[in-house]
């Protein structure tokens, strides 16, 4: 394995893999490093499995287009240790706020992480790399053939050549984000659907309870979406927020950023300003085909009302591994099929079904108009704090929006 320097991997692509992995997001390390740990219980004293992670840029290097808050238990049950490097601090609750600047303040202490993606990323990385997998972070892959004679070709560039190269993998994992395209003609799920604008900032100068995310809802923050500030350390916030499709349009998510910023925290020094896509809905479409397996943002795993979705990828991504882990061995696709229902078994139970309930109430949501909110935020105000239950939160908004409540009945009439 080639040399590197410390602020990069950069392992030359062999001819041909076991497995490739396509992205270097949380659903791209989770897959890679699950293949590589179960992949060598497996194999046991064999001859182990070639594993490649590949990536266009270092996926710790530039600023994470997200959040970065997490439910402690859940990122618990899927890595083998948070390192301490890895959380910036506890979450102890939400601050919700009204469309008029009501806060409603839901506490559960040491209920999540703020986390340092960047950090998390590169160890993640490391610990597959120190396992065998070749990670190459400035291979851009631009092209997944079909499976031929128990391979896919997958071509890609590198910086300072013109002439793309190849490589071929007896299973890829495409991690690589909304829409990449790969296997368009093919029936699988591309992760383009109900794709919405995402703008964040890093901002200095507002002043907040370092433990608690603050999510802002009405069409003055971000039509058919929300506005967010999650705390980085004490003087640096994560400011952001994500418009709906419906409403890009009318209101650009850059420009209304900006406003956002400028009416809520005047006065605030933007140290990044970065945009991304989110693709939050969940189409019932194959998330496999003749080994090739989408997770992550590729493949829509990303929850449709609050668009989190750093634990979702990841769990997408190890339930990729596992599945494709049963099915290299196998030469014929109606032996290989049930290994696709069953990982797609296992994501609907883990977060699949929820998405797509929840997805049939979104446009209702998006439409609540900002006086409901508002009222509901009065009400539950004048309620002690010990009592501003997420359950009451829900049921007081509810209240207040009855064609909300008719929309909700389809949580429990329907899969």
């Amino acid at each position: 394995m080639a040399d590197t320097t410390p602020d990069t991997m950069l392992d030359p692509l062999e001819p041909e893999y076991d497995f490739l992995v396509i992205g270097a997001g949380p659903a791209g390390l989770m897959a890679a490093l699950t293949l590589a740990l179960e992949g060598a219980a497996r194999t046991g004293a064999g001859k182990p499995y070639r594993i490649a992670l590949t990536d266009k840029r270092d996926p710790w290097r530039e600023p994470v287009a997200c959040a970065e808050a997490v439910h402690r238990a859940r990122l618990e049950s899927l890595v083998r240790e948070v390192e301490p490097a890895w959380v910036r601090g506890p979450v102890d609750g939400a601050i919700f706020v009204s469309p008029d600047g009501t806060p409603v303040q839901f506490g559960q202490k040491d209920t999540g992480y703020l986390i340092d993606r960047a950090v998390m990323h590169r160890r993640l990385a490391e610990q597959g790399r120190e396992r065998g997998v070749h990670c190459n972070f400035r291979a851009r892959v631009t092209g997944v053939s079909r499976l031929e004679n128990g391979f896919r070709t997958v071509t890609y560039t590198v910086p300072g050549e013109e002439t793309p190269r190849t490589t071929r993998a007896r299973v890829v994992l495409d991690c690589g984000g909304p829409g990449t395209g790969f296997a368009e003609d093919e029936n699988i799920i591309q992760g383009n659907f109900d794709v919405e604008p995402a703008v964040f900032a890093l901002v200095r100068g507002p002043k907040y309870p370092v433990n608690y995310i603050q999510m802002f809802f009405g069409r003055n923050y971000a039509p058919g979406g929300y506005a967010w500030l999650f705390p980085r350390d004490e003087h640096v916030a994560n400011v952001g927020l994500v418009v709906g499709r419906d409403y890009a349009h009318e209101a650009p998510a850059r420009q209304a950023l900006k406003t956002f910023l400028e009416t809520t925290y005047p006065g605030s020094e933007i140290l990044t300003f970065q945009g991304g896509a989110i693709p939050c809905g969940y189409p019932d479409a194959p998330l496999a085909v003749d080994n090739l397996y989408k997770a992550g943002d590729a493949a829509n795993m990303v929850h449709p009302l609050s668009r989190a979705g750093i634990l979702e990828a990841m769990t997408g991504g190890k339930y990729a591994a596992l599945a494709a882990l049963e099915t290299i061995r196998l030469d014929q696709e109606r032996d290989r099929a049930p290994h696709y229902a069953a990982y797609k078994e296992k994501w609907d139970k883990a977060y699949g079904l929820g998405h797509r309930r929840i997805a049939r109430i979104k446009k209702a949501f998006m439409e609540v108009p900002d006086a409901t909110f508002d009222r509901a935020a009065h009400a539950l105000a004048k309620l002690p704090p010990e009592k501003q239950t997420l359950g009451r939160i829900l049921l007081t908004t509810l209240w207040q929006s009855p064609m909300l409540l008719w929309k909700m009945r389809s949580l429990f009439l329907s899969k």
